[in-house]
């Protein structure tokens, strides 16, 4: 007997090719996904910083950073303890003290990331953290309460 397009041999055969078919591109489309989230995940660079005392005697802290050199974006986490409430926060190079990237957003309620940031300045700031600190302002102590040099 000749099978035609309508038998259930050849029916079965079809649906059997369709599923193996759709589970390989299911199977290549997950893998691209992890790709792309495992070179997200790398892109994301992370570095922290101890905060001492720079001017309060008494002050003390931690910041944690996220810097995402694609998306020029840098992220801090910052806290703090026995220093009067912090108006400013910036990352400044040790060399001259000049500010490189605002954060007073992550210590006055506000964004705790800053964007627009180069990607020449996060990719310095990755590959030295050490000629980087990280300083928290207050109205008593404007020059800096706490700060620390980053690393990684």
């Amino acid at each position: 007997m000749p099978m035609n397009s309508k038998s259930p041999t050849r029916r079965a055969t079809a649906l059997a090719l369709s599923t193996c078919l759709v589970g390989a591109a299911a199977g290549v489309s997950t893998l691209a996904t992890a790709q792309v989230a495992g070179a997200q995940q790398a892109s994301v660079r992370m570095l922290e910083a101890k905060l001492r005392p720079s001017g309060d005697p008494d002050g003390a802290g931690e910041a944690a950073f996220k810097l995402y050199r694609a998306r020029g974006k840098v992220c801090v986490t910052v806290t703090w303890r026995r220093i009067d409430t912090p108006n400013a926060a910036h990352i400044h190079r040790h060399s001259d003290g000049q500010v490189v990237v605002d954060l007073t957003g992550s210590v006055t309620g506000g964004a705790n990331c800053a964007k627009g940031v180069s990607k020449k300045r996060i990719g310095r700031i990755l590959d030295h953290p050490r000629r980087y600190y990280f300083n928290v302002h207050n109205t008593p102590y404007p020059a800096g309460a706490i700060q620390g040099t980053l690393h990684r």
